[in-house]
């Protein structure tokens, strides 16, 4: 290969993992569920750029009857797992929550506003293994609720199990 050629594969290479290349390439599938106050829709896209492969995920919340979608959460998966129709749920008409990955978001107005937990951020030193980082998500009507999740490759750490009483808006470790 020729001198030119490499500074050129090297340069296209350089440039599609940059933040302008990367991100949103085309819609790959859309799902959405409702109740009686709002809506909640979950697209995948496929990762714009030469050498990337990864899936996002965007969240949004609509009143409903109403098409002013409002994207409140995004997550980008390094494969493409099913969008997870099973991890959005709602409590009451105005409370609702969805989970995926390492994270979760909950709202108590309707789909108004939202409130994200991040395991990257929120759970200091914490390991785990790929992606299934929530397993699952119970809340109840009086506000309470527990988030349980995966257990590491390793038999020797305990895995914390998360306590709420404000319907997910804040955690705390058992």
């Amino acid at each position: 290969m020729t001198f030119t050629k490499v500074v050129l594969t090297l340069l296209l290479f350089t440039v599609c993992l940059s933040p302008s290349c990367a991100g949103r390439g085309n819609r790959l599938e859309s799902w959405e569920t409702t109740n009686k106050s709002f809506r909640v829709r979950i697209t995948a896209y496929d990762e714009r750029g030469v050498y990337l492969h990864g899936t996002y995920y965007v969240f949004e919340s609509a009143r409903a009857g109403s098409d002013a979608w409002r994207e409140f959460m995004t997550l980008r998966h390094d494969d493409r797992p099913e969008i997870p129709k099973d991890q959005v749920r709602f409590v009451n008409d105005n409370v609702g929550y969805v989970f995926m990955g390492w994270m979760f978001a909950v709202t108590t107005d309707g789909g108004n506003t939202w409130s994200i937990w991040d395991a990257t951020r929120d759970v200091p030193d914490w390991q785990w293994s790929k992606y299934g980082v929530i397993r699952d998500v119970r809340l109840e009507l009086d506000g309470s609720g527990k988030m349980v999740l995966e257990p590491v490759d390793d038999a020797n750490r305990k895995v914390p199990e998360f306590r709420t009483n404000d319907f997910g808006r804040h955690w705390r470790a058992d």
